[in-house]
């Protein structure tokens, strides 16, 4: 049965979550009945091919959420339901930190009604059928204007429209004859999961507080064997650092002179909260050696998979594009060009704004509690527990109902030191609340 249990990497909700969501469904429709044994953790985590500590975080939530207890040296067992009601109040909404989405209570169903109603008064039979190819050309106008509005300006034959980032990656891979691709040691480990199914060598390069570690960058770069460099220079995914201007350049130049692509995650670029705002590798330091990539549909689409990219001069003749429109790109289209989107856009910016400086303000108020690496805003934290162990405060949240992503979701090697705490999806009332548990004193000390 739980071998048969189907997790998704490229899926942004941690992979603890998704197993504990997994196992509570069986708990909660009976199939897993009261005194049933869960696997041993190390059994599962090979069954489903995951991390023993992401066993283990699943177990921990179930168990906090009062589905599962554990016994030492007996393994970990289903509650009855007769306990499980009694004990735990099913009414207590958990507070989720742990993704980057935001609610897609923003994104109502009646949106999606009206942009279809008014693509079909506007262009009736015609919305599904582009016998011109003219609709393409329509939609790469709309995404450059909206890229422009970021601050990041090109021709519009030079973006891709990007509905799978596999096909798009796969794309690249073929462009190039070397197979190594360096990555951030600290990073979204979705991507890793696309490119080693390829068959890309994946080299690690550490992350310095000015950016990549270009000593180490550079030895990885003389082996002759990479590629591409993967980036988020602006507003790190989970770190939330900013590369500096000379490490900018000094990448750009390395990705020159050894005949690499570096390519961008600008996802974030938007939630800068200071006057000083960082630059973006392309246009700023390099367009010939640059690969723009916005996630769209991660912040304003989330029910769809659609991501922009800006391909480098020499890129755009060998990588060929779509010349067909589909009603979906239609429906995109459109709403990039709405009032719906302009909106929205700026709701989600004060809003995010808001709640961070609110967490901000206290968390500089009490350096005591976590380590801050400096940032110029984002939509997360990254914190490491100063008072108390990782282990100790993930639990103390967990019995709060509260979830965070703990920093060994963002590497590959041991890094539960930190852990990422979003506010995307959490209201004012709830940073209270967070702020509150924080000054208890019951929280639990370090171990």
């Amino acid at each position: 049965m739980f071998h048969t249990i189907k997790l998704s990497k490229s899926d942004p909700t941690p992979l603890y979550i998704q197993l504990a969501s997994e196992l509570a469904k069986l708990i909660q429709s009976d199939i897993l009945i009261g005194g049933t044994k869960l696997p041993a953790i190390r059994l599962l985590s090979r069954q489903l091919s995951i991390n023993r500590d992401t066993v283990v975080s699943a177990y921990k939530l179930l168990e906090n959420q009062g589905l599962v207890e554990g016994h030492i040296g007996k393994g970990t067992y289903v509650i009855s339901k007769l306990k499980q009601d009694s004990e735990v109040p099913s009414t207590i909404p958990h507070i989720c930190c742990s993704q980057l989405s935001f609610s897609k209570t923003y994104f109502p169903t009646s949106l999606c009604l009206e942009l279809s109603k008014q693509i079909i008064q506007e262009e009736g039979w015609d919305a599904f059928n582009d016998p011109h190819y003219r609709e393409r050309h329509f939609l790469k106008q709309s995404a450059s204007n909206f890229l422009e509005d970021l601050g990041i300006r090109t021709h519009f034959a030079q973006i891709r429209i990007i509905q799978s980032l596999e096909t798009f990656y796969l794309n690249l891979f073929k462009y190039s004859p070397k197979h190594g691709i360096c990555v951030e040691e600290i990073r979204d480990l979705s991507a890793s999961c696309y490119l080693r199914s390829m068959g890309a060598k994946l080299y690690e390069v550490p992350l310095t507080s000015e950016g990549l570690d270009l000593d180490c960058l550079e030895r990885h770069l003389k082996t002759g064997n990479i590629s591409y460099i993967l980036v988020s220079p602006y507003l790190h995914n989970p770190t939330g650092i900013c590369y500096s201007d000379e490490n900018k350049r000094k990448l750009c130049e390395l990705a020159e002179h050894y005949d690499a692509y570096i390519i961008e995650d600008g996802t974030l670029n938007t939630f800068t909260y200071t006057s000083t705002k960082p630059r973006s590798l392309y246009p700023y330091f390099s367009k010939d050696r640059v690969i723009y990539l916005y996630h769209f549909s991660k912040l304003y689409m989330p029910y769809m998979n659609y991501s922009f990219a800006i391909l480098p001069t020499p890129m755009v003749k060998k990588l060929c594009d779509d010349t067909t429109c589909s009603f979906n790109e239609r429906l995109l289209r459109y709403y990039l060009n709405s009032d719906f989107l302009k909106q929205l856009r700026n709701t989600l910016y004060e809003e995010s704004k808001y709640k961070y400086q609110i967490l901000y303000n206290y968390l500089i108020q009490n350096p005591e509690l976590f380590e801050l690496p400096y940032t110029y805003g984002g939509l997360s934290f990254w914190l490491r527990p100063l008072k108390i162990s990782s282990e100790n405060l993930y639990n103390y949240f967990a019995q709060h109902h509260i979830i965070v992503s703990p920093g060994n979701l963002f590497s590959s090697q041991n890094n539960n030191a930190f852990f990422r705490l979003s506010i995307t999806q959490i209201s004012s009332n709830d940073i209270s609340l967070i702020i509150q548990l924080l000054n208890s004193n019951k929280l639990p000390t370090f171990k």
